[in-house]
């Protein structure tokens, strides 16, 4: 990868996460929480086989799979940065309902707008865009362990959200789902 691709990537990240952190505060109080530890489990143990299987095959997490060219390099950038924006559209969209955790607000409501009528998790959908991006950027093992990881941990996630919006939302949810895919618009 180019070390401009680079630092363009890390500044996006960088940015992404002094806004998440900053945003962090003003949601609603939480009246259910739906687990804390799952998704955390299954991110580890996705990245921890594909670590081992790689040292098997005696692959270094650092093995670099290809050199990016600078136009591949702007590309990655676009998708990351069409990640992050799709993340930051949600996460406006959502407003005080958000939360980190799987969690059930005070007052919560069922949002079905913006990114949300496109896809029911668009965080996510743009996270893993992120780290699709970031991932090809680099051309390393490592990075496609660690987005592999982040979509076993999302999937896991999802499924715990889901849950607690079914049960909190039994036919709008229901009838959500039948209109909106989970995380790529019109087709997953």
């Amino acid at each position: 990868m180019s070390e401009s691709t680079l630092l363009f990537i890390a500044g996006c990240w960088a940015a992404w996460i002094l806004y998440w952190l900053a945003m962090a505060f003003g949601a609603k109080r939480t009246v259910e929480r739906g687990g804390f530890v799952g998704y955390r489990v299954v991110v580890g143990v996705l990245v921890g086989t594909l670590l081992l299987a790689g040292h098997l095959l005696h692959l270094s997490s650092r093995s670099l799979a290809w050199r990016t060219p600078l136009a591949l390099g702007v590309v990655c950038d676009v998708i990351v940065v069409a990640g992050a924006a799709f993340t930051v559209w949600a996460r406006i969209t959502l407003g005080r309902n958000w939360s980190a955790e799987v969690t059930f607000k005070e007052d919560h409501e069922l949002i079905e707008s913006g990114p949300y009528a496109l896809a029911r998790h668009p965080i996510y959908t743009g996270l893993s865009a992120m780290a699709l991006g970031t991932a090809l950027d680099a051309g390393r093992a490592i990075g496609f362990a660690v987005f592999v990881g982040l979509c076993g941990g999302l999937w896991w996630k999802m499924r715990a959200e889901e849950r607690i919006m079914s049960r909190h939302f039994p036919d709008a949810y229901a009838d959500y789902r039948t209109r909106v895919r989970a995380i790529i618009p019109f087709v997953l």
